[in-house]
């Protein structure tokens, strides 16, 4: 695993504490266990970088970090735990609203999915809020060491389906294994970059 250089850059619950930055940032957003702060911590080879608990929706802020003197990765809170819960749901708004209307930095919404599941209204609303600011999408799928082959090639093509994305907006990796995470690089890369 290729090492990188990861710097904590603040935490922000409103506009006026996101972190400057000159770097093209990426949002990492998903359902609470959805396996969105290990596959942050699988990109950057790291262990602790993002929080990973067992429960879900403790991150309440947006948490900012540098990566490589390349990116901004932003981690935003695990949106199941709001289902239900109006007055978190509402918080949630008041953290995401702001900032993808505003945030000029942010180029790239990856959106965080456990594999064995098919997306919800949760996962749905979040691909609206990239596509209304107009922002690529890139869906990265964990947990594929739970499935076979044959299952992994079906539940992408439902995925896809029920997120109307083509294939080049998706990848497949294991954070445990820390498998295909090279491929999920290559597609932030080619996002960010327009190439795809």
């Amino acid at each position: 695993m290729q090492y990188h250089e990861v710097r904590f850059t603040g935490s922000a619950v409103n506009q006026n504490q996101w972190p400057e930055t000159s770097y093209p940032e990426i949002v990492f957003a998903g359902r609470s266990n959805a396996g969105k702060s290990s596959l942050i911590n699988a990109l950057v080879n790291r262990n602790n970088i993002a929080y990973s608990g067992k429960t879900p929706g403790k991150t309440r802020m947006l948490n900012f970090f540098e990566v490589d003197g390349k990116y901004s990765f932003a981690d935003a809170p695990g949106y199941g735990y709001a289902t239900g819960n109006k007055d978190t749901a509402d918080t949630f708004s008041r953290l995401m609203d702001p900032y993808f209307a505003h945030r000029e930095a942010l180029k790239l919404v990856v959106l965080v999915l456990d594999i064995r599941r098919i997306p919800n209204e949760d996962d749905l609303l979040m691909l609206d809020y990239a596509r209304q600011a107009g922002i690529p999408l890139l869906a990265v799928c964990t947990k594929s060491d739970k499935l076979s082959n044959n299952q992994i090639f079906n539940q992408k093509q439902k995925i896809l389906k029920t997120l109307n994305l083509s294939p080049e907006h998706l990848a497949v990796c294991s954070p445990l294994k820390k498998e295909n995470l090279d491929q999920v690089w290559e597609k932030i890369g080619l996002l960010i970059n327009g190439q795809s």
